[in-house]
């Protein structure tokens, strides 16, 4: 019986090794998608992904997940900028967390989202509380708000990563300006690369450079883009490069915490 245990051990640890192999090769793979896939085809599998993640949105996200709240970074720059008074957009406003609390502490709230389940989730919770909280499905690149409206925007979690190419994200950015009053705030969050250094990285990006000169591909293609669990996002490789992104839409960085991953943008006008 020794024998057959020991026998056992080794088969595990091979299984081991060959899955962590074929880990690192599924990896390198799903990095190549980037550079083949045009930005509308990386967009609609987003909203897959989502669709996906808040499928029974009520049934699988329990009370204590949506009491979490807001982040301490977030605490710290709603206290600082005074973001819980005014008018608030929340983007990717998902099951509610950011909206919720910010509704509680005064704001005049408008979630949106993409996701319909999500967002009558985040509906319920509000009205569970007596909170009254607009919360919209709606295409982000084509909001439904009046300009000059909001004193705050609030993107949620790393959407702002989650667009596909480096014009497409400057063009966002100009657009919300436009929904902003004079003197209001962005609150953006964002990714950044902490891989690049790995040879897997590397290679993978040398491969995409080739990839994305083919007909049909992805012409946008940045060194940073990655695809991970159906999810697209761009990782920031420097701050440098995100502040040139920034400041060429005509923002003002007013704080940018780069290990905390968040920048405060204001548009002068």
């Amino acid at each position: 019986m020794r024998i057959l245990g020991l026998l056992i051990i080794y088969l595990s640890r091979m299984c081991a090794r060959v899955g962590g192999l074929l880990f690192k090769f599924t990896e390198i793979l799903n990095s190549l998608l980037p550079s083949l896939m045009p930005a509308e085809e990386l967009t609609r599998l987003i909203r897959v992904h989502y669709e996906v993640m808040y499928c029974n949105a009520a049934t699988q996200y329990s009370a204590i997940v949506l009491e979490w709240g807001l982040e301490p970074w977030e605490e710290e720059v709603v206290v600082r900028y005074n973001i819980a008074s005014g008018s608030t957009l929340v983007l990717g406003a998902g099951v509610g967390r950011e909206s919720i609390v910010l509704a509680q502490r005064g704001s005049h709230v408008i979630g949106l989202d993409i996701n319909h389940e999500a967002l009558r989730l985040a509906a319920h919770t509000a009205q569970a509380k007596s909170l009254d909280v607009a919360f919209i499905q709606a295409n982000f690149l084509a909001l439904p708000i009046v300009p000059r409206q909001m004193d705050s925007i609030f993107l949620s979690g790393i959407m702002y990563s989650s667009v596909p190419g480096r014009q497409a994200r400057q063009a966002w950015l100009r657009n919300l300006s436009t929904h902003m009053k004079i003197g209001g705030v962005a609150v953006v969050s964002f990714l950044i690369d902490r891989t690049r250094k790995s040879y897997a990285s590397r290679l993978a990006h040398r491969l995409s450079i080739c990839l994305a000169r083919l007909p049909g591909a992805n012409t946008t293609y940045q060194h940073g883009d990655q695809f991970s669990g159906g999810h697209f996002l761009h990782a920031f490789l420097s701050e440098e490069e995100l502040r040139s992104e920034l400041t060429e839409t005509g923002a003002t960085i007013l704080d940018l915490n780069w290990e905390r991953q968040f920048v405060i943008l204001t548009w002068p006008r």
